[in-house]
């Protein structure tokens, strides 16, 4: 496994972390934005399935979940226009850039995903397979 595959799963993992964070944050409270938890299990679970896709090297799979960053990417997009009215406030502004840098990282784990370094170990034995 690549030096930046395991990068991407430390990272991936991080997230996830995070994510189950602001969930037991929202959860903890009465009034908490249905929308704004749709968002974080939805990036909780795109990092889980994406990390498990990359971890047993499902093949048939890889077309979905560049699929599924995108829309991932695009709810924590409306996440941001959705917090965007505590942005005053510190924790308000926090919960932005941090939204921003996950948008910004799903949109370049998306890049990462067509990487030649990864397309080549990920379809590596399914390459040469296909070539014998």
């Amino acid at each position: 496994m690549p030096k930046s595959t395991k990068i991407v799963l430390m990272i991936n993992t991080a997230i996830m972390l995070i994510a189950l964070w602001s969930l037991y944050r929202l959860y903890l409270q009465s009034s908490s934005e249905m929308l704004i938890a749709l968002a974080h299990w939805t990036l909780f679970g795109g990092m889980l399935v994406s990390n498990l896709i990359i971890l047993f090297k499902a093949k048939a799979l890889w077309k979905f979940m560049r699929a599924m960053l995108y829309v991932v990417a695009l709810l924590q997009a409306l996440n941001l226009m959705i917090i965007a009215k505590d942005f005053l406030t510190l924790s308000g502004f926090l919960a932005m850039v941090y939204t921003l840098m996950v948008v910004i990282y799903l949109i370049g784990f998306r890049g990462y995903l067509n990487s030649h370094t990864f397309f080549e170990w990920f379809m590596g034995a399914y390459i040469k397979k296909e070539q014998d």
